[in-house]
């Protein structure tokens, strides 16, 4: 792609790799000294082509990679675009600089596709709250979606194909680290939901999407980062995976052999897992503080802190599936390959076909 280069793109290829500048300048053929790359990384030095060529090289980027247009709000000077992690003390920033990488590679892979074919308009309605929403502000906001989307009161079959059909792609990245969490960026034409696939259960992917989704509903203008905007999104998803009219009349008041036993029912029949359960029950004051903590005791012991019943009977989580079929549509319509597209937006290949293979169910689907 011609152009000149992005000093932005330059950092992002970087933070792609997880490299320090350090380490890129001890692997480039010739040299350049770090803070000759942080002077081109700042835009205050334009480097040669052989040195584009040669970052290109240790960062395992085509060369057009570097001259990209940037997407919109994330362009050199112009505020970068929200990103939503769930706790910035549990991860390490060069953890989310990789992560952020990714969707960006994911967003000029979308911008490439909807050259060829068009995705599902954005429709996620926004209600935003100010200051300190109570809950039933958020309550509202839940409701008003399932309303909007027509989901009704029902349980929801699959939250990440509520998301996609509403024009939200959602992928899953591999870390490599249980630290980085579900995130959301929101980038100036349409917002991504990122799942990693390093927590693989089925209830808590599907919280993961319905919190991220919260963020795109309450969020807009908010700044990312307090713990408050996270706990929004975290009473959002339990309100709109379970709705107060219903989960007032079905939750459990006591918890004795039959609550548990119902409370595992609700699970497989709602697709939230027995904590979050817990968690809404307390939020609609069903339980007293004495007995949720008296509840969580009792789940640590046994272990359904990292492992409940009835997982393994739900299965794996929920797979996406716009950004594979959609590639795959372009492609055909390009009349090129998957892979020819992919390379004709300057992207890094084998990276890219992971995010897509991550974000898809691989299993081979019977029909009868």
């Amino acid at each position: 792609m011609d152009g000149p280069p992005q000093p932005g793109r330059i950092r992002a290829a970087r933070d792609l790799r997880a490299m320090t500048q350090a380490e890129v300048v001890e692997a480039m053929v010739p040299r350049l000294s770090p803070a000759a790359l942080s002077q081109i990384e700042a835009g205050k030095v334009r480097p040669s082509p052989t040195t584009l060529s040669e970052l290109a090289r240790v960062l395992q980027v085509p060369v057009g990679f570097f001259s990209a247009p940037w997407p919109g709000a994330v362009r050199p000077g112009a505020t970068p675009p929200a990103t939503y992690f769930r706790d910035l003390r549990a991860t390490k920033v060069r953890q989310r600089r990789q992560a952020t990488a990714l969707a960006l590679l994911l967003h000029d892979l979308l911008t490439a596709i909807e050259q060829y074919a068009q995705l599902p308009e954005l429709d996620v309605p926004v209600r935003t709250v100010e200051g300190d929403p109570q809950p039933q502000d958020i309550e509202a906001a839940a409701f008003a979606v399932r309303r909007h989307w027509g989901l009704g009161l029902d349980p929801i079959p699959n939250v990440i194909r509520e998301l996609e059909r509403h024009g939200v792609p959602v992928a899953r990245l591999t870390m490599g680290s249980r630290d980085v969490d579900a995130f959301t960026i929101r980038f100036a034409r349409r917002p991504l939901v990122l799942l990693t696939d390093d927590k693989s259960n089925y209830v808590r992917s599907r919280f993961d999407a319905a919190h991220e989704l919260g963020h795109l509903i309450l969020h807009r203008g908010v700044p990312p980062g307090p713990k408050a905007v996270e706990d929004q999104a975290h009473y959002f998803a339990g309100a709109f995976l379970l709705p107060r009219a219903v989960a007032e009349d079905v939750l459990p008041r006591r918890l004795d052999t039959r609550g548990w036993s119902k409370l595992l029912q609700l699970k497989l029949e709602w697709g939230m897992s027995i904590g979050a359960l817990l968690y809404r029950s307390r939020r609609l004051e069903l339980l007293t503080d004495d007995a949720y903590r008296s509840a969580m005791r009792m789940m640590s012991t046994r272990g359904w802190r990292t492992s409940e019943p009835g997982d393994r009977e739900l299965g794996r989580p929920e797979a996406a599936a716009m950004i594979e079929r959609a590639l795959r549509v372009a492609a055909i319509e390009a009349g090129r390959t998957t892979e020819d597209l992919i390379c004709d937006a300057q992207l890094p290949l084998d990276d890219t076909l992971s995010l897509v293979q991550a974000a898809s169910d691989r299993r081979p689907q019977v029909d009868f």
